[in-house]
């Protein structure tokens, strides 16, 4: 069953094949002035594309249209959803639909009709599953996502906290002041909030951000660290 941000695709569509592509690598190099060839760099990734291949079967040129509206629809989105694909149990794409299924008028035979969606922000398999664990605590962050995986700090505060700092042993970061409410670090986004608001206003200059890794880890400081696995 192929599920978009919870609904799965209507049944008016018999889907032939779905392709999720994998992620384009993009290698980073200098071009030497003189001498042939390049310094490599390092290397980066681009974006994901999934492409669903489906048929409409009916004859009926107004019905047949109809029905692929009714797909193109489920499709639609206003930003980036979750996409859940067979072969892939517990873990979804997030992506937006790039390009429309669209048919002949005459041709009602026709097949290979396409949705093609795009990952931009995540192109990595992620778990529908959230871990977490308490800050302190030695926990393990599976995946094999180049940047880690997607990973907040949270807290509530009753009251405002002074100095908090956080730290995984490499880098470390302090907040001067933290107000009371709902705290949100988003290490991947580099962002910190209370009830919605910024408090990167508070952030210690000399601070370095937590940066998101696999493998074995542990976060000091007061709350409760939640990840969720990416995969390539």
């Amino acid at each position: 069953m192929i599920i978009f941000n919870g609904v799965a695709m209507p049944d008016v569509a018999k889907v032939e094949d779905v392709q999720p592509s994998a992620i384009p690598r993009t290698p980073q190099a200098r071009q030497r002035p003189i001498r042939f060839g390049a310094d490599y760099v390092r290397m980066g990734g681009g974006q994901r594309t999934v492409t669903i291949t489906f048929s409409v079967l009916t004859n009926d040129p107004d019905m047949r249209q109809m029905h692929i509206d009714l797909v193109n629809t489920w499709a639609h989105s206003d930003g980036e959803g979750k996409l859940e694909l067979p072969g892939h149990p517990g873990r979804y794409l997030q992506c937006i639909c790039t390009q429309y299924a669209s048919a002949s008028v005459w041709k009602w035979w026709e097949k290979g009709l396409t949705l093609v969606f795009t990952c931009f922000d995540n192109p990595f398999w992620t778990d529908i599953a959230e871990k977490s664990a308490p800050c302190g605590t030695e926990f393990i962050a599976l995946g094999t996502a180049h940047d880690g995986p997607l990973m907040q700090i949270r807290r509530t505060l009753t009251d405002p906290a002074q100095d908090q700092t956080y730290s995984n042993g490499a880098e470390s970061m302090t907040f001067a002041n933290i107000p009371a409410g709902e705290l949100v670090i988003d290490l991947n986004r580099q962002t910190a909030a209370v009830d919605g608001v910024s408090i990167m206003q508070h952030y210690a200059f000399d601070s370095q951000f937590l940066l998101p890794q696999n493998g074995k880890q542990t976060i000091t400081g007061t709350g409760t660290v939640y990840w969720r696995e990416r995969w390539n």
